[in-house]
């Protein structure tokens, strides 16, 4: 069990971070794997791209929010080709006042455009502090749409989550892969239905996708 993890358990479930207990996978598995060998949610899971039916789903989810979102975080920038990915639907279809932040360990400032308010950050998502001050500088307060799909491991996404305390009333958030990798998919489950309305998507041979939204 990793240092991390040992102190989540000494604490009581946060209210803070909108979860009905810890999750953790271990002595099983290790809370700090993205991919675990034999691990899955749903059926067979196969196909490792952003299927249509992920991108089918995130514009729908998007959608709900799109005339009114001031701000969106996406955690994990596309890795290849632009298009059919999360980053491409997010861009191509979000307002030009809507800031952007795209959070990834490799340089994406490519994709920067400070007409369109597209920003970019190289950091670990792990790196709060300097999201936050990121993001300040940048003039968001909240954010209106959080997409999740960085590093899959339990404690990365236990991590990432804590972003939640700077989600709007009105906010959306979304995680990728939430039928294979054991982040997405077991802090997901953890989520509080009392405070979100949860949806999760995972149709045989996909990694799957899940959305919740305040309620």
């Amino acid at each position: 069990m990793s240092i991390y993890q040992q102190v989540l358990k000494k604490l009581p479930v946060r209210p803070d971070l909108h979860l009905k207990y810890v999750p953790s996978l271990e002595p099983n598995f290790s809370n700090d794997a993205d991919w675990i060998q034999g691990y899955t949610a749903s059926q067979g899971v196969g196909q490792r791209e952003f299927t249509n039916m992920n991108q089918e789903k995130l514009l729908e989810f998007f959608s709900k929010i799109k005339n009114d979102c001031k701000s969106i975080v996406e955690i994990g920038v596309h890795r290849n080709a632009y298009n059919d990915t999360s980053t491409c639907i997010l861009l191509d279809n979000k307002l030009d006042d809507t800031v952007y932040l795209g959070i990834d360990i490799e340089d994406k400032s490519f994709l920067n455009n400070t007409n369109k308010n597209i920003f970019t950050l190289k950091t670990d998502s792990r790196n709060l502090d300097h999201i936050k001050q990121t993001l300040k500088r940048l003039n968001v307060n909240e954010i209106d749409f959080l997409f999740i799909d960085g590093w899959h491991s339990v404690n990365q996404v236990l991590a990432e989550i804590r972003l939640f305390d700077l989600l709007s009333s009105k906010a959306i958030v979304g995680f990728h892969d939430v039928a294979s990798h054991p982040g997405p998919n077991t802090v997901f489950d953890a989520i509080d239905e009392n405070i979100f309305d949860k949806f999760k998507f995972s149709p045989g041979n996909d990694h799957g996708i899940g959305f919740i939204i305040k309620k």
